[in-house]
Formats: structure tokens, C-alpha cells, sequence
């Protein structure tokens, strides 16, 4: 009771204060891993479509934000290796593919061993400028309502050292995206915090 009762000038104090609005910076994580399923002996390729239905259900900003930027924070790979696999280890590349077929590499000809059932996840290096920018480019137009056009992950590859192995796996290509973001925020004019809100 009594800290309910030492409580209550700071609540009426805050009341007296009223409020105000406040910018803030935010940052927004999406995290995306489509998956791509290998059943073959040879070369292999997949494909998955990519809307910006999907892209929105995966992160949650305010209507009122604004965005400030998009950055992609890592690309990696997952594997879960099916029994009937052969192969030892492959050679895969990713790339984007627009809606006017531009095909854009993120990486090209990485080397994934296949130690075991469940690979761990592997982090991709030596990304591949062109088909980053685009990845991000997209993502950004999605969230800005922008673009709402659809696009294509490919990966494509082959075993190695030997080609023409069995393939037989589940790979994920996991994606880790941050949007930036400023939101002018109603806060009690006790508080300091935050910079200038400029909104009207």
C-alpha cells in the first residue's frame, strides 16, 4: 500500500504535464527462409516466387512510420539431407530474377559440404553486389508500398568434386533483412527523450 501511495504524485504529476509528440528511430527485423527441395541426378535448379504480400507479413511497421532504410544483414544456407543422397558436397548459386527476366547473382558456385543429416546453418560470403542491391531494392519497395510486383529466388547448382550425383535434399536460403524506421510517438512532456517531432 505504501508504494501505491508513493506512487500517486508521480501519476498526478504526469497527468499535469500532459503530453507530446516525440521522434524515435526504430529498427524492424525480417527473417525469411524459403525452401527449396532437390530430388535429382545432375544439374539442379529451383525456383521461388517472392510477393510483397509475404514480405509485409513478416514485418510489422506503424502505418505512420517512415521508412529511412532497408539493409540486408546476412544470407545463409540450411540443409536437411535426405537419406537417398549421394552427394558429398555442391556447388550452388543463387540469383533474383525480375519481372522482365534480369537475372541478378547473390552468389555463384559456393561450395556447401554435405557432412551430415542436418547441415548447419552455413553463412554465405563474397555476396554478390547486383543481386543484393536488388534483393534490398525490392524489400524496400515492398515496404514503402512502392512496388508491389513479384520476384524469383533461383538456386541452381551441382555436386561436387563428382557431378551427377544424387541430390537429395531440403535447402533453405535464409535471409535476414533490417528496415529503419522513425515514428513521431506520443510521450508525457516529463520525458526528454526522442528528438523534435516536425509532423503536422
Amino acid at each position: 500500500m505504501k508504494k501505491i501511495i508513493a506512487c500517486l504524485p508521480l501519476l498526478a504529476l504526469l497527468m499535469l504535464t500532459g503530453c507530446e509528440k516525440r521522434l524515435f528511430h526504430f529498427v524492424a527485423t525480417i527473417n525469411q527462409s524459403p525452401t527449396f527441395t532437390f530430388d535429382n541426378t545432375g544439374p539442379f535448379v529451383q525456383r521461388v516466387v517472392v510477393t510483397s504480400d509475404r514480405i509485409k507479413a513478416a514485418i510489422d511497421i506503424p502505418a505512420d512510420a517512415r521508412i529511412t532504410g532497408v539493409d540486408i544483414e546476412s544470407l545463409s544456407l540450411r540443409v536437411a539431407v535426405k537419406p537417398e543422397n549421394r552427394a558429398t558436397a555442391l556447388s550452388v548459386t543463387g540469383a533474383t530474377i525480375n519481372a522482365n527476366q534480369q537475372r541478378k547473382l547473390m552468389f555463384q558456385n559456393y561450395l556447401l559440404p554435405l557432412a551430415g543429416v542436418n547441415v548447419p546453418v552455413i553463412g554465405l560470403n563474397a555476396l554478390i553486389e547486383d543481386g543484393i542491391s536488388e534483393l534490398r531494392g525490392k524489400i524496400n519497395g515492398y515496404v514503402q508500398n512502392t512496388d508491389n510486383t513479384a520476384f524469383v529466388i533461383e538456386v541452381s547448382g551441382n555436386s561436387t568434386p563428382s557431378a551427377g550425383q544424387r541430390v537429395a535434399i531440403d535447402l533453405n536460403l535464409v535471409v535476414k533483412a533490417t528496415v529503419k524506421y522513425d515514428q513521431c510517438v506520443e510521450v508525457p512532456q516529463l520525458f526528454s527523450s526522442g528528438e523534435e517531432c516536425t509532423e503536422q
